[in-house]
């Protein structure tokens, strides 16, 4: 894995301005010493979102998303902190030097130029008069040029080593273009030929525009119809999603991704106005896909094939995105038809109207596909269903939900609630798929400025040395309610330097923590209040006072037990030993 020198970062931090990259997405009106727009992370009418240039970083106060240029471009990109790390000092003209991993990541930068070099030459094919064949094939099924040169589809030619022929007189060594997977060795003839040949082609694009392999369909009825770039160091099929470079920014603005099996799927309802789509490669989904999505989406649109085994990936999709606490809804289409075809034949409109008309939650979708399994509504058979879909409910959140669908459940099987609920009961402890490192955001809680009195007296403390040291030699560091402003109140304690030093040092940690939407918030307050606003002092007098009531409390209450329980003996030596029993209370805290 390639690491890099930590002041890197702080060196990319202080030569871009973190308004110029914001803007590349956001349109911002500066109010004040500070920038507002609307959030690009949720749907909102009125700007929540806002950045301050005095200290590189974003807050939106409606989903709470926050932190430094790092986590505006991980969040926007979808990208990991070294991604970013690396766009980022791209953009600042810094040379980065590795601390590890050179070797993989320059042989990773040449199988994607080879990659690149070879999407265009399939791509002039298809352009080319050999192409017309293709190019009409195309045309049958209603691609439009736009969307060729958008996708930038290629065509291989019917020639063994034209494509290999091509990429050796561009300059590249045999070695990176045998890495890309692009040619094959033949063991008889000791040479290597084309891996594809004679097929239409479709680039198979990173979320950030590199193209890390390829997909090849036939033109007939040869087998196999598809095939792909092999498992190579770069891309491993299970980890992308076809479209989604396309598709990443109408996914994150509508809050949805809709997932479709195939290619031509995917293009043809993008190319339809329907931006939010993705494919999983013709293949079932991942593990690795769905956490991909989550990146960029909560809520996700099952669109397979209306075939039984369309329908059959479909369940297995929904327990997949289920687990990565992604909301899942189904649409069935009928069947024998995949979302190609059907988009073909009905045209845009009534195909939205029938995904409008047709769309069903996952629970509801197991419960109809049970139901149409079964031949004969016997016990046997609904005890089967309950158990079948028990988890699934006992997983929902909200117990308004879990009783709507108890309720549709008990309707369908012919069933009393209350026996359904009893079978909920007895189920273990679910693992909640929600206690993953994700942020739910309630996306129309806008509640600008309102801060917690820990989060003023936090940023008061920060902000003030004077301040610090006062509730520091007061109260100590740990009585602060929230975990994490604990965790960064003695963070900032143990750093050196002056202020503005620890905090930038502080900064830095909490993205590495996962906390820069946190520290964001209250660097924000911070800029916004006088010390004076926290009302240090009777926020002192305050605790001190709750600190002593707690005490006498535990005084009374252990005298209450010493009257129940115990003898004069030892109500007497609690007595004479009160002055020690005091201190061992007040270092115990509240």
């Amino acid at each position: 894995m390639t690491t890099y020198d930590n002041r890197v970062s702080q060196e990319i931090a202080e030569r871009l301005d973190i308004v110029d990259i914001v803007a590349e997405t956001v349109k911002l009106s500066r109010k004040g010493n500070r920038y507002w727009g609307l959030c690009p992370f949720h749907a909102e009418k009125t700007p929540s979102f806002s950045v301050t240039p005095e200290r590189n970083m974003f807050y939106c106060f409606g989903c709470h998303a926050g932190g430094d240029i790092f986590s505006f471009v991980m969040k926007r990109d979808g990208l990991n902190f070294r991604e970013a790390l690396e766009m980022l000092a791209a953009r600042a003209g810094i040379k980065l030097v590795s601390t590890g991993g050179s070797r993989e990541q320059e042989q990773s930068k040449k199988v994607i130029e080879v990659n690149q070099a070879a999407a265009e030459f399939y791509h002039q094919m298809l352009l080319s008069p050999p192409g017309g064949i293709v190019r009409k094939y195309l045309e049958n099924r209603g691609i439009k040029q736009e969307t060729v040169l958008a996708y930038k589809l290629g065509y291989a030619p019917d020639q063994w080593n034209r494509l290999e022929e091509y990429l050796l007189q561009k300059g590249f060594s045999q070695e990176y273009v045998k890495l890309s997977g692009l040619i094959k060795r033949n063991e008889n003839r000791n040479s290597y030929y084309d891996l594809f040949r004679k097929r239409l082609m479709f680039p198979i694009f990173q979320y950030n525009g590199d193209i890390l392999g390829f997909g090849g369909r036939v033109l007939d009825d040869t087998l196999p119809k598809y095939i792909n770039t092999p498992e190579t160091e770069l891309y491993s099929k299970r980890q992308v999603l076809y479209g989604l470079y396309q598709a990443r920014q109408a996914i994150r603005s509508t809050n949805e991704a809709v997932l479709l099996e195939g290619y031509m799927d995917c293009i043809k309802l993008q190319q339809a106005g329907i931006n939010n789509c993705v494919a999983s490669l013709g293949t079932a989904l991942t593990r690795e896909q769905a956490r991909l999505l989550c990146r960029y989406t909560e809520n996700v649109l099952i669109l397979y094939d209306g075939d039984e085994a369309g329908q059959r990936e479909t369940l297995r999709a929904i327990d997949i995105l289920a687990q990565e606490a992604l909301k899942v809804q189904v649409v069935t289409l009928p069947a024998g038809k995949d979302p190609d075809d059907f988009l073909e034949i009905s045209g845009k409109e009534e195909f939205l109207q029938y995904i409008q008309n047709n769309k069903f939650s996952h629970i509801e979708f197991k419960i109809n596909r049970y139901l149409k399994e079964e031949k004969t509504l016997n016990l046997e058979t609904k005890v089967k269903i309950v158990d079948a879909l028990k988890n699934a409910i006992n997983n929902l959140k909200s117990p308004i939900e879990k009783d709507y669908y108890v309720k549709i459940l008990a309707q369908k099987l012919l069933m009393e609630p209350n026996l359904i609920y009893r079978e909920l009961q007895v189920v273990n402890k679910r693992q909640n798929p929600m206690d993953r490192n994700k942020t739910q955001i309630s996306r129309d809680n806008i509640q600008y400025g309102n801060y917690s009195k820990d989060e003023k007296i936090l940023a008061a403390m920060l902000k003030d040395e004077k301040t610090f040291a006062a509730i520091k030699g007061s109260l100590g560091l740990n009585f602060l309610a929230r975990s994490e402003y604990k965790d960064i109140i003695n963070i900032y304690d143990q750093l050196k330097g002056n202020q503005e030093e620890r905090l930038v040092k502080l900064g830095e940690i909490m993205q590495q923590e996962g906390m820069a939407a946190t520290y964001a918030k209250i660097i924000f307050l911070m800029e916004e209040m006088n010390v004076e606003e926290a009302k240090v002092n009777e926020f002192i007098h305050r605790v001190q006072a709750l600190k002593m009531e707690a005490r006498w409390q535990k005084i009374y209450q252990h005298i209450n037990f010493l009257k129940v329980e115990g003898d004069f003996e030892h109500l007497l030596k609690f007595v004479l030993n009160l002055d020690s029993f005091l201190n061992e209370t007040r270092e115990g805290g509240i």
